[in-house]
């Protein structure tokens, strides 16, 4: 099948649209948004959608710019003839025209078989099925953005999988995949396996095997039931021998003994009422003896007190009268440091001032100095001023003036003289002369316009130089630019751009060395040099007063070490009165500290003392009234020795009867271990023994009411015998269980039957695999790798799938590959595909790109431009359409055509 041309009429942008394609190879070329992909669109819907279709496929052809409904027409050949093709989509009105150069002219539903009959299809597409159209030849239709789709992926309605099948067959395997008996097997398998189970694998609801696995679990469910009431009757029958033991227990041997047990209990609480006031009688004693004990050893510890402060109290005596003579010692040393720092102070006054006079008269020195340079300065620079105004006024702009000026005369004196004529008089016996003026033998004579030339009284002629207009124009431009330099040469006051540039180089330097004075004068702080020159004088005489007051100071400095009358001398001088003034002050400082210290520590010590003084008086205090108490205690108790010996008798006879309580205590431990518990203290129930009695007849009640619901539970378990039903329960899920072990056993060997016939189905699909794979081999190697392989796997049912590249020992999965990876290894597999199917299509088949290679880069255009032209040496038609037309240009020239869309 092979298309020819196509006409596209208000389908979409397109009002009328005429192509023609190469039976090789055509690109389309133009830019976005001109109708590639709506001729895309056009040719398949023209092919596979019915022209009588209604809804979303036929509302996306019609335009929105031109009236009119679509109207495709498309030219083809198949089946050893020619074919064209009609079709307007204008709803259920639409119509379909099919005629052929052999005669054929078919109509309406007639020409929609036919059609169908020659694509190898079912038939059309139904508007409202408009979503199955991708799917026609969508392996040879490749859509904007699809390029890179992993065709195998799809349904094998998508690439034609029934026709592949059979030609596979035919180019390399040796025998179809299955006969019909083969075919009949697998059906009858899967039918009794579906029998049983899901599609998703799992038990079907009311299949035998589920049926049977349903009576397993209602016997084991009755076997369990059965074992209960077994269970639950020996139980009951435990439980009443329990309850009856239990019962004798109580009447026979608990309640006696939980009434010994209280008459043991009230014994001792009789003994415990009369052991308390005599333990009252003896803690009182024992307090009264602790008391005196620790009233006597108090009073110790107060005198002792009382002597180590007295001791104290002496020695911190000693020590403030130490205190007090440091500070009258640090007094004196703090007298006789003012006097040697009120004397520095005089010195370090003296030498700053006489340092300050020599600062004085050097600033004097230094501001005359700079008054004197900066009148200087200025009579430089009046001089400088003075030969400016001797010079013209020419600067840089002028000189360039008067250059360009020289210039345009030059080039006017140049092409006057090269239009101008020359009149030169060589020799002469009569008078000549040109204009009115004479002409002497020897002399040349430059023409630049018209003029008479005389020779004697009667010879006349007239000289016209050649250029007529331009002759003219070039002598008035020599005049004007003549009088233009004229002009500025007066102007200037020069008769040359050289004595012009003289001058203005003259200006220059004078107004650069007028800068460099003004900017030395800048320097020089001279806008208020007369004032600081007038203050100088009252600063000195003020210096000199003070100087009067230290007169007797500087004399006997001057005879004890000498004043030094240089700035320097000063300088040093007066650092090193600076140096002694610190380090008295310095030493003031740590006089005033160690004053401080002692003066506080007098302090400290004088706050003690009183302190102490206090402490002694408040414990001389303490010790009267602990002396009345303890004269007290002895007369209410008695002396030491009398209490101690009172206590000693009232505790032989608290150990009488604690012994008595004891016995008690044991005896009722014996009868009830739980009243060495029950009786502490803590406890606070005197009654517990008559608690424990009513809960004996409690649980005897409890016990009671229970031996008659286990009695009545035993005969209305034991109205059928247990055991017997136990029996029968496990011989009927004995049975279930063979039944259901059967089906699953037939069901596995069905199972495992399937699955060596899937093996072995496996096995042939080899068969289909490899010579897919051999095919679309050779146009890997055309992408420039020859490591490359494609690993396809084929089931009779889905067809062709897991598509992946291999490279050496490693496999990629097509979604793992990069953009433009997945575009060539995707076009190598559509080119292979077509191979494939071209004998079932008369050796040649279609194959659309729509700007498929948008992820190609320059290098990988190489690998695809000879993928594509293997397919065409295979027999197979590209139709390729691109924005970018210049990357097939070569490709189509040499392959077939190009069509430019406006």
């Amino acid at each position: 099948m092979r298309l020819l041309h196509a006409s596209l009429r208000q389908v979409r942008l397109h009002q009328h649209l005429e192509l023609r394609f190469d039976p090789h190879f055509t690109l389309l070329g133009g830019a976005n948004e001109a109708g590639k992909s709506t001729v895309v669109e056009a040719l398949h819907k023209v092919l596979f959608l019915r022209a009588s279709a209604t809804g979303r496929a036929v509302d996306e052809l019609r335009s929105r710019l031109h009236s009119g409904l679509p109207e495709i027409a498309v030219g083809f050949e198949a089946a050893g003839a020619r074919w064209e093709l009609r079709k307007r989509f204008s709803g259920a009105s639409g119509t379909c025209q099919l005629g052929s150069d052999g005669g054929v002219a078919l109509q309406g539903a007639a020409a929609e078989e036919q059609l169908a009959r020659l694509l190898g299809v079912e038939g059309p597409i139904e508007g409202r099925r408009h979503g199955q159209l991708p799917q026609r030849w969508g392996h040879l239709w490749v859509r904007q953005g699809e390029s890179g789709s992993n065709l195998l992926a799809g349904p094998g309605e998508a690439y034609d999988l029934k026709s592949l099948v059979q030609q596979l067959q035919q180019r390399g395997a040796a025998a179809a995949l299955e006969s019909p008996l083969d075919r009949l097997v697998g059906e009858q398998l899967q039918a009794r396996l579906d029998l049983q189970f899901t599609a998703t694998g799992k038990v079907k609801a009311g299949s035998p095997l589920a049926e049977a696995r349903q009576r397993c679990q209602e016997a084991q469910a009755a076997l369990e039931q059965a074992q209960g009431h077994r269970a639950e009757l020996e139980s009951a029958m435990e439980q009443l021998q329990r309850i009856g033991a239990r019962l004798q227990a109580i009447d026979s041997a608990e309640r006696p003994r939980l009434r010994r047990a209280s008459q043991l209990a009230g014994q001792l609480r009789l003994r415990q009422a009369q052991i308390g006031p005599l333990q009252q009688q003896f803690a009182q004693l024992e307090l009264a003896l602790a008391e005196q004990q620790a009233l006597q050893q108090q009073g110790l510890n107060l005198e002792a007190q009382q002597q180590a402060w007295q001791q104290q109290l002496a020695s911190q005596l000693e020590e403030q009268a130490t205190h007090q003579a440091g500070c009258r010692a640090g007094e004196l040393a703090l007298l006789e440091l003012d006097g040697q720092q009120r004397e520095l102070a005089g010195r370090l006054e003296l030498a700053q001032e006489l340092l300050d006079l020599a600062s004085l008269e050097e600033e004097a020195r230094q501001l005359n100095a700079h008054q004197q340079q900066f009148e200087q300065l200025q009579r430089d620079a009046q001089l400088c001023k003075q030969r400016l105004l001797e010079l013209a006024p020419i600067d840089q702009e002028t000189v360039r003036a008067l250059r360009q000026a020289e210039q345009q005369l030059a080039q006017a004196q140049a092409r006057s003289q090269a239009m101008a004529t020359a009149v030169a008089l060589l020799d002469a016996d009569q008078s000549v002369s040109v204009g009115g003026q004479p002409l002497l033998p020897g002399e040349t004579l430059q023409l630049s316009r018209a003029a008479e030339l005389s020779i004697g009284s009667g010879v006349r002629l007239r000289i016209s130089p050649g250029g007529g207009k331009a002759n003219l124009e070039a002598a008035e431009a020599l005049e004007a630019r003549a009088q233009s330099l004229l002009n500025l040469q007066q102007q200037a006051g020069v008769d040359s751009s050289e004595a012009a540039e003289q001058i203005a180089g003259q200006r220059q330097e004078l107004e650069r060395e007028l800068a460099r004075l003004r900017q030395a004068a800048g320097a020089i702080p001279w806008s208020r040099l007369s004032e600081q020159i007038g203050a100088l004088e009252p600063r000195r005489e003020r210096l000199l007063r003070h100087l009067e007051r230290h007169r007797q100071l500087r004399q006997a400095i001057a005879q004890e070490e000498g004043l030094p009358d240089q700035r320097e001398g000063l300088e040093s001088w007066l650092d090193a009165l600076r140096h002694q003034s610190s380090q008295a002050g310095l030493r003031r400082q740590q006089l005033e500290a160690g004053l401080q210290a002692r003066r506080q520590q007098l302090a400290d010590r004088i706050a003690e003392l009183g302190q102490l003084e206090r402490q002694l008086a408040e414990l001389g205090g303490s010790l009267a009234p602990l002396k009345q108490r303890q004269l007290a205690l002895e007369k209410l108790h008695g002396t030491q020795p009398a209490l101690a010996a009172d206590l000693e008798h009232r505790s032989q006879e608290l150990q009488i009867q604690a012994g008595e309580i004891g016995e008690l205590k044991s005896s009722l431990g014996e009868l009830l271990p739980e009243a060495s518990a029950a009786n502490q203290p803590d406890h606070g129930k005197d009654n517990w023994i008559e608690e424990l009695i009513q809960q004996l007849d409690a649980e005897k009640d409890g016990l009671l009411t229970s031996r008659g619901h286990n009695e009545q539970l035993c005969l209305s378990l034991s109205v059928e015998d247990p055991a017997a039903a136990v029996d029968q329960c496990l011989a009927r899920l004995e049975s279930a269980q063979g039944e259901r072990e059967a089906i699953e056993r037939q069901t596995l060997a069905l199972q495992i039957l399937q699955s060596l016939f899937h093996r072995a189905r496996q096995e042939f699909s080899q068969r289909y695999r490899e010579p897919l794979e051999e095919a679309i081999g050779p146009y890997l190697e055309d992408l420039g790798s020859r490591d490359q392989q494609v690993r396809l796997d084929f089931d009779p049912k889905r067809g062709f799938g897991d598509f992946e590249l291999q490279q050496g020992i490693q496999r990629y999965g097509f979604e793992q590959l990069s953009g433009g990876m997945r575009e060539q290894l995707a076009t190598a597999l559509r080119l292979a595909l077509a191979e494939v199917l071209l004998p079932g299509y008369d050796g040649c088949l279609p194959l659309i790109f729509d700007d498929a290679f948008t992820n190609s880069d320059p290098r990988r255009l190489g690998g695809l431009h000879r993928m594509l032209g293997r397919g065409l040496a295979k027999g197979a038609q590209i139709i390729l359409l691109s924005c970018n037309p210049a990357d097939y240009q070569e490709f189509a020239t040499k392959n077939g055509s190009v069509i430019t869309l406006p």
